[in-house]
């Protein structure tokens, strides 16, 4: 029985010594998968749910409550809220402002927490990103989102562009 289990880990740890890490670039990788909506009507739901892929080569990813320090203030995913509000095309910053006319980009930040179980935190990883707005209150008709995220050690993922998301 002992030489069954001995016999089974070592076949175990060499093929896992075969199998190669993926090599990932250090700045994070970002990339748009879904926009889920939640509640009865999904033309006006209650919940919306941005969810995006990532990859990084050193797994750090993930913010504990203690990473408050510069571009971790508020979180590490950020996003921009812009809506076309006229179905031209041309999508402009949400405007909170009613009496004045300036422009100014609804930005929000989520904080991805540490991966669970914790591992080798310079071990390759990718994954999904799940960012929920509840409660969610539609104002425009067609918006979109702009992404980019931050890794602890500092590096910015590029910038992406969420498609039309339509509520009409």
């Amino acid at each position: 029985m002992k030489k069954g289990i001995f016999y089974t880990l070592a076949v175990l740890l060499f093929y896992s010594s075969c199998i190669e890490k993926p090599v990932y670039p250090s700045k994070p990788v970002i990339k748009y998968v879904n926009f889920l909506r939640y509640g009865s009507n999904p033309l006006d739901p209650t919940a919306v749910e941005l969810v995006v892929s990532f990859t990084d080569n050193e797994g750090d990813i993930g913010l504990s409550q203690a990473d408050t320090q510069s571009v971790f203030k508020y979180g590490n995913v950020w996003l921009e809220y812009y809506y076309d509000s006229a179905n031209t095309g041309v999508w402009a910053a949400f405007d909170s402002s009613i009496t004045t006319p300036k422009f100014d980009t609804f930005r929000f930040a989520y904080r991805v927490p540490p991966v669970l179980p914790p591992g080798d935190p310079s071990e390759p990883m990718k994954g999904l990103i799940y960012v929920k707005q509840q409660p969610f209150i539609k104002v425009h008709d067609r918006i979109k989102y702009v992404v980019y995220m931050y890794d602890k050690a500092g590096h910015k993922s590029d910038t992406i562009q969420t498609p039309s998301i339509s509520f009409k």
